[in-house]
């Protein structure tokens, strides 16, 4: 942890480090709706937290992920976190409680909508 964000993407607010508005206005032009906000705590307590922006994993970045999530889950989280993080990714992936907080949001990006079924 104390790792430095060497990318020029945050600014110290208080007890967060947010990416800056001009990151945050060029990868919302781009991403839209795909485009959100995890806050990462940087301590035990989440007193102090880490903003890095990160899209919605695609069905392609899923399908690699699954692939590896039963015999090496690492592996598998990696993938998430390599191809969906957008900012301060160096910082995430040097960084074992970043990084698990990152791959555990991102997994609850996945898209799941619920279905039903219908008579027949």
């Amino acid at each position: 942890m104390g790792k430095i964000n060497n990318d020029n993407t945050a600014d110290s607010v208080g007890n967060l480090r947010e990416v800056s508005q001009s990151v945050k206005d060029t990868l919302k032009n781009k991403y839209g709706k795909k485009l959100k906000s995890l806050l990462l705590p940087l301590d035990d307590f989440g007193v102090n937290e880490l903003e890095v922006l990160a899209i919605i994993p695609t069905r392609s970045v899923v399908g690699q992920s699954m692939k590896y999530m039963n015999n090496d889950p690492k592996k598998g989280q990696e993938i998430l976190v390599k191809n969906c993080l957008l900012t301060s990714k160096e910082e995430v992936m040097a960084d074992d409680d970043l990084f698990y907080a990152a791959a555990g949001l991102l997994v609850e990006l996945i898209p799941i909508r619920q279905g039903k079924f219908g008579k027949v």
